[in-house]
């Protein structure tokens, strides 16, 4: 799984004033387990090492994805970038 695939299992969209704006699944929403938020690297830190992410498979249903996650990040927490499938 590339970078920018891991990055949407852990994002989600809202629309506002006809925009669309990506968000964190993680911090103020409730349920996730995790908090995720930008590091100095200029990467994605969350501070577990596996969490679950989002998806659909190809009949467009909802799916959920096991992450481990490599890298640790030295403000702490792990890099979502650096992430392997269970």
């Amino acid at each position: 799984m590339n970078k920018e695939n891991l990055i949407c299992l852990f994002h989600h969209t809202h629309h506002q004033d006809r925009e669309h704006e990506a968000h964190h699944c993680g911090g103020r929403h409730k349920g996730v387990g995790y908090k995720i938020r930008h590091c100095v690297c200029g990467l994605h830190s969350i501070n577990k090492q596996t969490a679950i992410g989002d998806t659909i498979n190809e009949k467009l249903e909802k799916k959920k994805i096991k992450i481990t996650f490599t890298k640790v990040c030295p403000e702490g927490g792990w890099h979502i970038e650096s992430g392997k499938l269970e």
